[in-house]
């Protein structure tokens, strides 16, 4: 062995100087920018929606829910601000890229059904050291930060340490969050990061046919789908079609007699498959589709170690509907479409898919039962759709706010990094 000094292959960030970085910086989010729509005769989005049936209380037995689902159409908006924000670590200078998003859907008979607003922050790669022909690193996000004869001065930080000290360096182990704030009583944080990348022109795998992460219908329901579902084909089970009372495991007492609702839904048009697996929508929007490349971004309020993310609930919904966690799972695609005047050109395309876990009452063992509430749509960026396709704009009933007659014009203000 060696007796020379080994090299470490962890190395530290550049050193931060007064007014740097000089903007900020978004990663794979700078593609999100703008307003993405639903477009006629396209893709509507759907949700599922599992809620405590009237009467009921945390002490009913497992099974007594009301379940619904939609079709609906969207209005996402992303906004950049052109500004980095700094956490000062001590030894590291972090400086978050921010994305401000809001949220509109309106069901099939344009009557609003949710709004949301809320950040996406690009937190730096999660790489180190800084690489000068990194896209998502230049402009940097993260620099060391060294103590200075004028720092340990005017912090008193002597005796503990001296002028050009440096602690260890902090690698990001997410480079993605996103906070929303939902008018339901619920507050989210997820992290996570780009999990997928290809330029290999293929679509993207969205999820296998009866994948049970992906179902309506959790196993704390008794939902198996080895058991319940046909293997391979989207035919509906022939046991669906029974009344409640000549289900196996139990007659009206059984799972199936619960959850069959959700297999024989037709309203708002939602139906089978699509209330079991809201995701094959996704699927089958991409049917035929062309594509150059794709992005998955995925996110999640829960993580196997670390630090977690958040799901922060106010009472009534702490209480009778508990939001424990929240999945996140958004494609950035580039697709060729023929435009009117025939010729083939790339545009962008989002799909996303959003796993929210509802808990409520108890389940037949005694345990809290899991409902999955999912989300899913397909969007295009709105100047990418000829206006003969567009659909028309979603306004929130917001009040208006009063401007005064004669009142200073706004000015930008541009952010200060300053030692102080």
């Amino acid at each position: 062995m060696s007796k020379e000094p080994q090299v470490s292959s962890v190395k530290p960030y550049k050193e931060w100087q007064e007014n740097q970085p000089s903007g900020p910086q978004f990663g794979i989010l700078s593609k999100l920018h703008g307003t993405w729509v639903n477009w006629k005769d396209g893709p509507s989005g759907l949700h599922t929606t599992c809620m405590p049936s009237p009467g009921t209380s945390s002490e009913t037995i497992f099974g007594v829910f009301h379940f619904k689902s939609q079709q609906y159409r969207e209005q996402l908006k992303f906004t950049r601000v052109n500004a980095p924000v700094r956490n000062r670590g001590g030894s590291n200078e972090q400086f978050n890229g921010a994305l401000k998003y809001e949220t509109a859907i309106i069901d099939n008979d344009n009557a609003l059904q949710h709004f949301e607003n809320g950040m996406y922050l690009w937190l730096g790669d999660n790489t180190m050291p800084w690489q000068e022909d990194s896209p998502y690193q230049n402009p940097p996000t993260m620099f060391k930060h060294r103590s200075s004869a004028e720092s340990v001065k005017t912090d008193a930080a002597e005796p503990v340490m001296g002028a050009g000290e440096l602690g260890p360096q902090f690698v990001p182990p997410h480079s993605i969050s996103r906070s929303g704030v939902i008018p339901h009583g619920t507050t989210i944080h997820l992290t996570g990061q780009v999990a997928q990348s290809s330029d290999e022109g293929i679509a993207p795998d969205i999820g296998a046919l009866w994948e049970q992460q992906y179902l309506s219908i959790s196993p704390t329901m008794g939902m198996d789908p080895a058991r319940d579902l046909i293997a391979g084909s989207r035919e509906k089970p022939k046991w669906t079609a029974l009344p409640r009372e000549d289900q196996e495991g139990g007659g009206v007492n059984s799972a199936r007699a619960y959850f069959q609702r959700i297999f024989n839904y037709d309203q708002f048009g939602a139906k089978y498959p699509y209330t079991v697996q809201p995701n094959l929508l996704l699927t089958d929007a991409n049917t035929n589709l062309k594509f150059k490349r794709f992005d998955l971004i995925e996110l999640d309020s829960q993580h196997d170690t670390g630090v977690q993310g958040a799901t922060v609930n106010n009472v009534m919904i702490e209480r009778y509907c508990r939001v424990a966690r929240m999945r996140h799972r958004m494609w950035l695609e580039e697709i060729e479409v023929k435009g009117k005047d025939g010729k083939i050109k790339v545009i962008d395309q989002l799909q996303y898919e959003q796993i929210v876990d509802f808990e409520f009452m108890f389940g037949s063992s005694g345990g809290t039962t899991l409902w999955p509430h999912i989300q899913v749509n397909t969007l295009r960026r709105v100047e990418d759709i000829p206006l003969d396709e567009q659909l028309p704009a979603i306004k929130l009933p917001e009040e208006e706010d009063k401007a005064t007659d004669g009142a200073p014009e706004p000015v930008v203000r541009h952010m200060k990094h300053t030692l102080d």
